[in-house]
């Protein structure tokens, strides 16, 4: 058996300190803030244009999918700033490459959220010319 110098005690204790974890990385890291209230804010979106449950879902799992990078790359950057604090380019490039994940995830949840939105945007932008048409006459 391997030797745990630290461990949680209990459930209890594991899951509060994952929690401190996240919102280290919330109050710390100005990226995961914009992700954290980006997401809220399409999870609301998604509840005021009344998109089905599968999108709904998908707009759940594509903005958790976001944020798990984010903390993801924010991980590495740390682990990298205490193994080698000073510049290193080759660091630069691991911590590029823990970025571009988090890109990739933004750039694949901005394109599922324009294909999911701008229908009932543009759903809603007519159906309310056609109110306005018909309280004109």
């Amino acid at each position: 058996m391997i030797n745990k110098i630290w461990q949680h005690k209990n459930i209890k204790e594991s899951f509060v300190g994952s929690l401190k974890g996240l919102m280290v990385v919330i109050k710390t890291e100005r990226n995961a803030k914009i992700i954290f209230a980006i997401g809220a804010i399409v999870i609301l979106f998604g509840l005021i244009l009344k998109v089905s449950i599968q999108e709904f879902i998908v707009i759940i799992i594509v903005t958790i999918g976001v944020f798990i990078c984010e903390v993801f790359n924010t991980l590495v950057e740390n682990i990298l700033d205490i193994i080698q604090p000073q510049n290193d380019p080759k660091v630069k490039i691991l911590k590029d490459i823990a970025s571009g994940a988090v890109l990739i995830s933004s750039v694949g949840a901005a394109i599922i959220g324009i294909i999911i939105f701008v229908p009932k945007i543009t759903t809603l932008m007519i159906d309310s010319i056609m109110n306005l048409n018909r309280c004109l006459k």
